[in-house]
């Protein structure tokens, strides 16, 4: 992902934009930007952006004219993030926050944790600590997790903070 920084760190309007394509898993194809197939407008991504559509219509050519940020963003999609309607749905929702965003085996353990609970993960989603400055981890089970769970969770390594939802 450091990858696309590099392409876009002169740009900071298109940077923006294609950091939003990644945020929603908007493509961008030959013809246009697409969430699924369903064809966006440049106008109105540009509007939610608060940049002109010119700079969303630069990023489109940036991304096309460079086979590897074609390669990228033409294969992208949006998926569903549960976080906020766990609640609604009677899931449950663990967020944790990380004592360092690249270390590894935070999700392993977490995941040990919920299955000894006898409890199944149905989404779980990273930030991309390249895009955000404090990257979470978010994990959906099947149903609420006891609070109990946040005790264990702190101490597996790297976990600096849970919140339990």
């Amino acid at each position: 992902m450091k990858k696309i920084r590099e392409y876009f760190k002169d740009y900071s309007g298109q940077e923006k934009v294609a950091i939003f394509f990644i945020d929603t898993g908007l493509s961008v194809k030959d013809d246009g930007i697409y969430c699924n197939g369903v064809l966006m407008s440049p106008s109105r991504i540009g509007r939610y952006l608060g940049i002109d559509r010119r700079t969303v219509l630069a990023t489109v050519d940036t991304i096309r004219d460079n086979p590897d940020l074609k390669s990228i963003f033409s294969n992208l999609r949006a998926t569903a993030f549960f976080k906020d309607v766990a609640t609604d749905i009677d899931a449950g929702l663990i967020e944790i926050i990380p004592t360092d965003p690249n270390a590894t085996g935070i999700l392993t353990g977490v995941a040990k944790i919920i299955a000894d609970l006898g409890l199944s993960i149905r989404q779980s989603i990273t930030e991309d600590p390249d895009f955000k400055e404090e990257a979470k981890l978010y994990v959906i089970t099947e149903s609420p997790v006891p609070m109990e769970a946040v005790k264990d969770i702190m101490n597996v390594k790297g976990v600096l903070s849970v919140t339990i939802y």
